[in-house]
């Protein structure tokens, strides 16, 4: 039965061989691989983007604690923050991994993309007529004789890789080479149980199939700073509370980066106010916020589109310092949700080793050709990250009549400095430091 099962891939291999210019299977199992490579590592790709965007996003709500117990008219507050930050060599890179998935049972697999049947009083396995069956026999059975690379340590991943902040060019996951995958091959039983003609077939549809010696990890982006701005509105007061409301339309800030949008609400509530006296200030706030981004990154123009919801929690201390300063300090607890959709074809050098494109001149773009069309079939993965930051901010302010400006220092696991400036409209007179 098992030479029955060689005889007929190595048939459907060699036909579909004779494609000009490239082997769609071996274009097929190449996808497999890329999408496992991929789906290893983004993760900790993008990792630090989203730790960093999490402590960013959520730095420059306040500039002092005070929050009014009531005004005789609303005041509204407008501010343009900025926040900066210096990233951080370990932000810089990861360890990549490779997780070909869970051991697979061959003869379930048999069952998938074929039929048993009884010629002449002897079973014969008899696969499927589509090239879909053909694929997913040869992609079962190379995954298999891949684990048993991997654990041969035929693989070469790299000690570590260019997060979306390092960068890294030509970093790769070296794939075992034909030689490798016949060693495993040739330990596997169902090997073993095949007669010297048999074994003769396998090798000869192996030989065939010519994978791509490596597939190349993203490079980064070689970031060593992150610098965001936002405008922001403060409306208060209503019994000692005050409404926040952040936006940025759809903007591309850095090619690196991509269209980016944003929007943020929040209340921040007057603690201070039930005292008996005005010894210090003390408020409470939360803030949801909500950012998008869509990006189109290297010579294959994959797509990235993304989502996050940030929520942040803070206890806001102060104290007025004279009649034009006021310092604060707060803790805060804050959480990020990033989903991630990353539409994808592979690499254009993978393109040009598979034949599916023409080699282009040193530093260009590939030109598909009819023979040679390039990757028409992107495949997609969802990668799901998120982030908890505590942070401790210390700040000072100085304010003249209706303006105001705020520098503050945010320390977590992302340290950012974030200024402001603001002009205040129907600005409330400042109570004294002993009582409102």
């Amino acid at each position: 039965m098992i030479k029955h099962i060689l005889v007929l891939l190595s048939c459907g291999t060699l036909v579909l061989h004779a494609q000009p210019k490239y082997n769609p299977l071996a274009v097929d199992l190449t996808r497999v691989i890329l999408k496992d490579v991929f789906e290893s590592n983004a993760v900790p790709f993008v990792q630090p983007m989203v730790n960093t965007i999490n402590a960013t996003s959520n730095a420059r709500f306040y500039s002092s604690a005070y929050v009014p117990k009531k005004v005789n008219k609303a005041y509204v507050r407008i501010s343009i923050n900025g926040m900066a930050g210096l990233i951080n060599e370990d932000l810089r890179w990861y360890k990549p991994s490779l997780d070909l998935g869970p051991r697979e049972d061959v003869a379930t697999g048999l069952a998938r993309y074929g039929t048993l049947k009884i010629v002449n009083n002897r079973p014969t396995y008899v696969i499927g007529s589509t090239y879909q069956d053909t694929l997913g026999l040869s992609t079962l059975l190379m995954k298999e004789l891949l684990r048993d690379a991997q654990t041969e340590g035929y693989f070469g991943i790299p000690d570590r890789a260019a997060s979306l902040f390092g960068y890294a060019p030509g970093n790769a996951v070296v794939l075992p080479t034909k030689e490798n995958i016949t060693t495993v091959l040739q330990k596997r039983p169902e090997y073993l149980w095949l007669d010297s003609a048999g074994r003769a077939g396998i090798d000869a549809l192996f030989q065939t199939l010519t994978l791509p010696p490596a597939l190349t990890l993203p490079p980064g982006a070689n970031l060593s700073r992150l610098v965001a701005a936002v405008p922001q509105i403060e409306i208060g007061s209503l019994f000692g509370t005050e409404l926040l409301v952040r936006f940025i339309p759809p903007v591309e800030f850095d090619t690196n980066v991509g269209d980016f949008s944003f929007y943020g609400v929040g209340l921040r509530h007057s603690i201070s106010q039930y005292f008996p006296q005005r010894w210090f200030d003390c408020s409470i706030q939360g803030v949801y916020q909500r950012t998008t981004l869509t990006n189109t990154i290297g010579l294959t123009e994959s797509k990235l589109a993304a989502d996050a919801t940030i929520m942040s929690a803070n206890v806001q201390l102060g104290k007025q310092l004279g009649k034009y300063v006021d310092v604060y300090s707060a803790f805060s607890y804050e959480h990020i949700d990033v989903t991630s959709t990353y539409t994808y074809t592979l690499p254009q050098e993978t393109q040009i080793q598979l034949g599916l494109l023409p080699e282009p001149p040193p530093g260009q773009k590939a030109i598909p050709t009819a023979e040679q069309p390039g990757d028409q079939r992107p495949q997609s993965s969802t990668v799901l990250a998120e982030n908890i930051n505590v942070k401790y901010s210390v700040g000072i302010s100085a304010h003249y009549g209706p303006w105001r400006a705020a520098l503050d220092m945010n320390f977590s696991t992302f340290d950012i400095v974030s200024l402001g400036l603001s002009y205040t409209i129907n600005q409330p007179d400042a109570p004294s430091v002993q009582s409102e």
